[in-house]
C-alpha cells in the first residue's frame, strides 16, 4: 500500500514537471494556427487506482489542476477539466468494465487491461478533459469551430504523448 501512494506521489510530481516545464515552453502553430496544445496531466488521474473514493478523487483532480493553473496563469481552467474527468472516470470505468469485473485493488494500465482497453478508457476521459478546457476558456458558442479545432488537434498530440508515456515507462 505504501509503494502504492509512493509510486503515484512520483508520477504526479513527474507529470506536473513535465507539464509545466517542457510542455508549456512548446508552441506549434503560426499566426493564424495556435491550436495544438500538449496535455500530459490529466494521465495522473488516468492511472490512480480504481479502489479510490470518488469525493478523494475530485479533491486530487482540483488540486492537481489548480497547482497547474498557477504556472500556466489561467484561473481555474485545468482544475476544472481535471474534475469534471474525475467526475466522470467512474461512468467511463463502468462503461468498459470487463465481463468478469475489475479486481477492487488494480490500477488501470496497459499491463493490466491490455492495450486496446487502456487506449480506449485514455482516449474519451482525455477527449473530454481537453474539450471541457477549451469549452471554459472560450466560454462562448461563437468560438465553437475554434473550440473543436483545438480540441480535436489537442487531442491527437495529447492522446499520442500519453500513450508513448505508458508504453515507455510501463507503469505497472
Amino acid at each position: 500500500m505504501g509503494s502504492l501512494w509512493a509510486n503515484n506521489i512520483k508520477r504526479f510530481i513527474i507529470l506536473v514537471l513535465i507539464q509545466i516545464l517542457i510542455l508549456k515552453r512548446i508552441n506549434i502553430g503560426w499566426t493564424d494556427f495556435n491550436y495544438i496544445h500538449f496535455f500530459i496531466y490529466p494521465l495522473f488521474i488516468l492511472l490512480i487506482p480504481l479502489k479510490i473514493q470518488r469525493p478523494f478523487l475530485l479533491i486530487i483532480a482540483f488540486f492537481t489542476g489548480l497547482i497547474i493553473d498557477m504556472f500556466y496563469d489561467s484561473p481555474g481552467l485545468h482544475s476544472s477539466s481535471l474534475v469534471f474527468m474525475a467526475f466522470v472516470r467512474n461512468y467511463i470505468l463502468k462503461f468498459l468494465e470487463p465481463r468478469d469485473g475489475y479486481k477492487i485493488d488494480i490500477t488501470p494500465t496497459i499491463y493490466n487491461f491490455g492495450f486496446n482497453w487502456f487506449l480506449i478508457y485514455s482516449s474519451i476521459l482525455v477527449f473530454l478533459n481537453i474539450f471541457w478546457y477549451f469549452s471554459v476558456e472560450a466560454f462562448s458558442f461563437q468560438y465553437f469551430p475554434d473550440i473543436i479545432l483545438k480540441t480535436i488537434f489537442s487531442f491527437i498530440f495529447s492522446e499520442v504523448l500519453i500513450v508513448l508515456y505508458v508504453i515507455i515507462l510501463n507503469p505497472k
